[in-house]
């Protein structure tokens, strides 16, 4: 029996395709979602086939221990111990590096079930940039994981080089540190693009995703302003909803010529559409765990524009897949848009070959035997 840890499993349909493609290999488990508000319990909701699976939320948070992290820790392991048969467990997942992970070893410290980390975008930007109080206990947490676990290659390479990290886990880090992507949709695996690019007149420009200060639309707008002050001729569609930013963007754009903004889709049909008409997709977030909205693009064969040290950057050096830019600089946003139009017939790659490293079945496996050498 595998117990999953997924504090933000309502927020997310990533942890519901993984545990989803871990029941389809009749991996039997436990998930328990520790939640703050009741509109978030049965939030991403899945059936399991496996009559021993069992997906279990929980109201045991609430403002207070938003900011209080050690009684979020005591509160959930109290709750959990309640719920979950603890002697069929073999492994504990905890799904992030703090939130989840303290949850896991303080378990793990009761009872020896081992446990493996994943560390987020969150963790490293959140928890261990700002709440120094913790990190003394996030060295715990870590070097008593049996795996470390990263979604891309630029998080586990900037962990590995903090001095903290250095300086405080144990020597045998590294070896206990391994990447592993996550998936995308099976529709988008099946209805890859292999389209003849060439760029329109205007130059069409996406961006899909959230209106949260990190995403820095604003600035790819900016950006945009700048290339067409210029003299150049790019439009932008806008996709999405949701964030403290959306009613300054819409406001912003309102009535421009250059700028096309769509609401949130969800049809995945359409947005499929966008995406192949699309010549760049363009998300400079400034923090990005990994981005599956890129992989969405590439499997259209659409060249991306991403943030460089974050989220997809260097996990496809092979390929030409786009350019990454500095997401505070609206100058390098608009050359890095520059510089793909200028050169479009250059970004060639394999979208199979790309697609292949996200396909959730293939990922299960590999968690799957993760589990069980960590089991052994």
């Amino acid at each position: 029996m595998i117990l999953q840890l997924s504090n933000d499993f309502a927020g997310s349909k990533v942890y519901m395709n993984l545990f989803k493609s871990l029941d389809n290999l009749h991996i039997n488990q436990y998930v328990y979602v520790p939640v703050r508000s009741d509109n978030l319990i049965d939030k991403n909701k899945i059936l399991f086939d496996s009559d021993n699976s069992k997906l279990i939320y929980s109201k045991v948070l609430s403002n207070y221990t938003r900011i209080n992290y050690k009684l979020k820790i005591r509160r959930t392991l109290v709750d959990l111990v309640t719920k979950i048969p603890i002697a069929k467990v073999k492994v504990i997942h905890a799904h992030t590096w703090f939130s989840d992970g303290g949850l896991a070893y303080e378990l793990h410290k009761k009872t020896g079930i081992p446990y493996i980390v994943t560390v987020r975008n969150t963790d490293l930007n959140l928890f261990f940039k700002y709440m120094l109080h913790l990190r003394d206990y996030g060295v715990k947490i870590l070097n008593a994981a049996s795996k470390i676990i990263f979604i891309s290659t630029v998080y586990k390479e900037r962990f590995l080089n903090l001095n903290y990290i250095k300086s405080k886990c144990s020597e045998n880090l590294p070896q206990k540190c391994l990447v592993i992507p996550n998936g995308i949709d099976d529709f988008w695996l099946r209805n890859r693009s292999n389209k003849e690019r060439n760029l329109h007149s205007p130059i069409k420009l996406l961006y899909v995703g959230n209106f949260s200060k990190n995403k820095n639309v604003m600035r790819l707008i900016q950006a945009v302003e700048l290339l067409n002050n210029k003299g150049a001729d790019f439009e932008l569609t806008i996709v999405g909803e949701h964030g403290k930013q959306q009613k300054a963007i819409v406001d912003k754009i309102q009535g421009a010529r250059e700028f096309r903004y769509l609401g949130k889709i969800d049809d995945k049909k359409a947005l499929l559409k966008l995406f192949r008409e699309s010549d760049l997709f363009t998300m400079p977030s400034h923090s990005e765990t990994f981005g599956l909205v890129y992989i969405e693009a590439l499997s259209q064969d659409t060249p991306i524009i991403y943030t460089i040290n974050e989220g997809i950057d260097r996990f496809y050096d092979d390929f030409k897949i786009g350019e990454g830019v500095d997401s505070s600089s609206v100058t390098s946003i608009s050359n890095g848009i520059k510089t793909i139009c200028n050169n479009y017939k250059r970004y060639v790659f394999n979208n199979i070959d790309i697609l292949k490293n996200h396909n959730w079945k293939e990922i299960a496996e590999v968690y799957n035997n993760l589990y069980q050498g960590t089991i052994k």
